[in-house]
């Protein structure tokens, strides 16, 4: 499904092409059915749409039989023509889009993301990532309510007038009916701009799923909106990534990350010279935004008359239409494709169909320890990768489509540079005696919501133009603490920027003497193949910048952070104690004794719906991968009464919504239906839309009680010694252990008042957190001693070439 540039290519009905070649729509679809090489159809809202282009091209072929002339039609006239011509006679919506968008919108020019939004914005936008989010999703998705959000931000910039219409009826809601209608519209206004501009949109389904609890919700989230003054679509979904906690890795590329891979791979050519980017793995679209306003400009600063050509692909139907619309805000083209397999899985020998300046990408990467097997398909120059991880898979491909001068940047975990799995040992052998390897950043840890694994900066050069040394810079250092992220601002961006810069600009000059203010700011080491070949060809910065310099201040910078961290917990625990001891039961303890015990016991099955989890038949090894994007939820994964995130066995989102049934909601309760039992699981917000596997139950309290009992308070009761115990001894009673529905079902719950239940749930869940506030502590403490130990006993000199493999093995016993 490839888009060409935006508003020459617009997406057309069925009823809208019979319009057009003048035939009923009935013929239109007898075409579609005996023609074999009919454009085929993308489906948006339940409506199937065809690419304008594509239809054109077929009706071209197929000339108007003679009995079917119009008074005007000379002999031979083609569908084609008929069509345009037609077509010219009204006012074609790709035109009138792109009319608007090149006259009065700000997004003329393609512009990057804003650095540093406005006070105001930002307090708007917590505002709406905050109580609005529940008060107007209802049992949809928090996706959905962001789906919301971007058409409502997307209309207010693109097309201002039917947002201002729209939120005039905001403002006259009255009633649930209207507000409902009012929801179908906005998506239907936003899929209908879109689609006119060649890009494929179905947010009007998405909106459907929406139930404001009242009217009035709504209209204050159409009025907060209204009220935004700026680009805030990377604010929102920095909301969204901290407030979901994400723990499936797609959402989203820090944009100061974005903006130095960018400026990075771009440092290789003049102001406004590249002419084409790609991006494997788009996610938000993020990188063809920054590189497509890097490359607006031309040396004068003028914009260029011929924009950069970007194209991306994406695995995921939801962050495909939110990277369109993305796109479509920055004025860049929403040239996206969405893929359900990796991109090298081609034909054997197939030559990459075109070639680019640039390649951006953050991958998915998989830290797993590789198994022994290589992978026979695809082509693979520097080495086939291990079968079950796709690092240097990921690495070969963005190489694989540079042009001649191209550069790529690539976000790899640090894992990647001195593995010693034997087949990625080869590779980076490989990669470094080409001299394809340019530079490698290590960067600062909690960057990213989805991940805490160590990641590097790749930069890397087409094979034609190769370098003789690496330049390794130790970025950890970096950015300042903003809650449980670090976070890198537009200086810190642009220090590492210079560093590079600096360092490259010396070429193969002897070193300068001394230590310069930016290697003072960004420990560096340029190595050459010699050294690399010494180290076992690591890639890993901390291998090279520490033994060429700057070890002791890294230590020095280490223990440092290890105390910075361990006062963060220990100030987090006392909070946490404080806010202990003035909940219920724990401040006043004489209350617990003077509590009356609750004889209303009503069993499972008549506070919640039970399900067991899909069939083997449904849901067996065959639909299940470590790629696909819906992650399934296994007895394994329930581990001291949460579901990990670590996630190892996915499904395609075809198998997610077959079984939409299993899916599972905010709120629901996982327990083990069959194997050892251990105890339940509550489902938090970023895990909702995993899937149940065979083996598990899932608990969801029924509408009719919602008033009467807390999913929360189930859960803490069910997490008791003695229901374990009970759950443990019905399941043992069977052939083989397994807990059935009917047995879980009959177990009998004490039900207090739904206030009471409050006050224990508020109890219990501090008291988890205080719990959790304590190991963070325990494990701050631990990395502290390590870090200590290090700066006191750690060699004060550096090491000699020649006693690598001594200081190696030292680092690693010392971890």
């Amino acid at each position: 499904m490839s888009h060409p540039p935006t508003g020459e290519d617009p997406l057309l009905e069925r009823l809208r092409i019979a319009a057009l070649a003048d035939v009923s729509q009935p013929t239109i679809t007898g075409w579609e059915k005996q023609e074999a090489d009919y454009p085929s159809p993308r489906r948006s809202n339940g409506q199937d749409y065809f690419r304008r282009s594509e239809v054109m091209s077929w009706l071209d072929r197929r000339p108007v039989p003679p009995e079917w002339l119009e008074a005007d039609e000379p002999v031979g006239i083609t569908y084609g023509d008929r069509a345009r011509k037609r077509e010219g006679a009204g006012k074609p919506p790709a035109a009138a889009a792109r009319r608007r968008l090149s006259a009065g919108s700000p997004y003329r020019i393609p512009t990057g993301a804003v650095d540093e939004p406005h006070p105001e914005n930002q307090r708007i936008v917590k505002d709406l990532m905050g109580i609005f989010v529940d008060r107007v999703r209802g049992a949809a998705s928090v996706l959905d309510y962001l789906n919301l959000l971007f058409c409502l931000h997307y209309l207010r910039c693109a097309a201002a007038d039917r947002f201002e219409a729209l939120a005039s009826r905001a403002r006259a809601l009255n009633g649930l009916d209207e507000a409902a209608q009012l929801l179908r519209d906005i998506g239907r206004e936003a899929d209908e701009d879109i689609r006119g501009l060649g890009a494929h949109s179905s947010m009007q389904e998405a909106l459907r799923r929406l139930e404001p609890r009242t009217a009035r919700d709504l209209r204050n989230v159409v009025d907060a909106m209204s009220r935004l003054d700026e680009d805030v679509f990377g604010l929102i979904l920095d909301e969204y990534e901290q407030r979901a906690a994400l723990g499936t890795g797609e959402f989203f590329t820090p944009r100061a990350v974005v903006r130095v891979m960018t400026r990075l791979a771009c440092s290789a050519f003049g102001p406004g010279n590249p002419e084409s980017v790609y991006d494997p793995y788009a996610r938000d679209g993020g990188f063809l935004i920054e590189a497509s306003a890097a490359c607006a400009l031309d040396e004068e600063g003028l914009p260029r008359e011929k924009t950069v050509r970007t194209y991306g692909e994406t695995r995921r139907a939801d962050t495909w239409q939110l990277a369109t619309m993305n796109l479509l805000l920055h004025g860049v083209s929403p040239a996206l494709d969405l893929k359900r397999t990796a991109p090298w899985n081609g034909s054997p020998g197939q030559v990459p169909p075109e070639l680019f300046d640039i390649v951006l990408t953050n991958p998915p990467f998989n830290m797993s320890d590789p198994g022994r097997g290589e992978r026979s398909n695809g082509q693979w120059p520097y080495g086939a990768p291990p079968l079950d991880n796709d690092n240097f898979a990921w690495v070969q491909h963005c190489l694989s489509k540079l042009r001649e001068g191209g550069r790529a940047s690539i976000i790899m975990p640090n894992k990647a540079g001195n593995s010693g799995h034997k087949a990625e040992r080869t590779i980076r052998r490989n990669l470094v005696e080409s001299g394809v390897v340019d530079c490698v950043i290590a960067l600062p840890a909690q960057l990213f919501t989805g991940t805490a694994v160590p990641v590097s900066v790749w930069l890397l050069r087409q094979s034609g133009n190769p370098c003789d040394r690496t330049l390794f810079l130790d970025a950890r250092h970096m950015g300042a603490k903003r809650g449980s992220r670090r976070v890198l601002d537009a200086r810190d961006a642009e220090t590492l920027l210079t560093a590079y810069r600096a360092h490259r600009n010396r070429g193969d000059a002897v070193p300068l003497l001394g230590t310069t203010t930016v290697e003072q700011q960004v420990p560096s080491a340029l190595v050459s193949k010699e050294e690399l070949r010494r180290s076992d060809y690591s890639l890993n910065p901390l291998d090279h910048v520490e033994r060429q310099g700057g070890g002791e201040d890294n230590r020095e910078y280490g223990l440092e952070s290890a105390w910075e961290r361990l006062s963060h917990a220990e100030r987090h625990l006392r909070d946490t104690q404080d806010v202990a001891a003035q909940l219920p039961f724990v401040g006043d303890r004489e209350r617990l004794s003077r509590r009356n015990r609750p004889t209303f016991l009503p069993t499972l099955d008549s506070l919640c719906e039970i399900q067991a989890g899909p069939s083997y038949s449904k849901l067996g090894k065959a639909q299940r991968s470590t790629g696909g994007p819906v992650p399934v939820v296994f007895p394994r994964h329930l581990r001291d009464r949460h579901i990990s995130d670590g996630q190892d066995e996915r499904v395609s989102e075809e198998t997610a919504s077959r079984l939409r049934n299993f899916v599972l909601r905010k709120g629901d309760i996982v327990c083990v239906r069959s194997g050892a039992i251990v105890p339940p699981a509550l489902v938090k917000e970023h895990q909702v839309g995993w899937l149940m596997s065979p083996n598990v139950i899932r608990l969801r309290v029924r509408k009719e009680q919602e008033g009467r009992v807390l999913p929360e308070y189930l859960f803490h009761y069910l997490c008791l010694d003695e229901s374990v115990a009970w759950m443990k001894d019905r399941a043992a009673a069977t052939a083989a252990p397994s807990l059935r529905t009917e047995s879980l079902g009959s177990l009998r719950i004490p039900l207090p008042e739904l206030t009471e239940q409050q006050e224990i749930v508020a109890v219990l869940s501090g008291l988890d957190e205080l719990d959790r506030a304590h190991q963070t502590v325990a494990a701050s403490l631990r990395h502290t001693r390590i870090a200590l130990a290090g700066a006191l006993l750690g060699p004060s000199a550096d090491p000699a070439p020649d006693t690598w493999s001594r200081h190696r093995f030292e680092k690693e016993a010392s971890l």
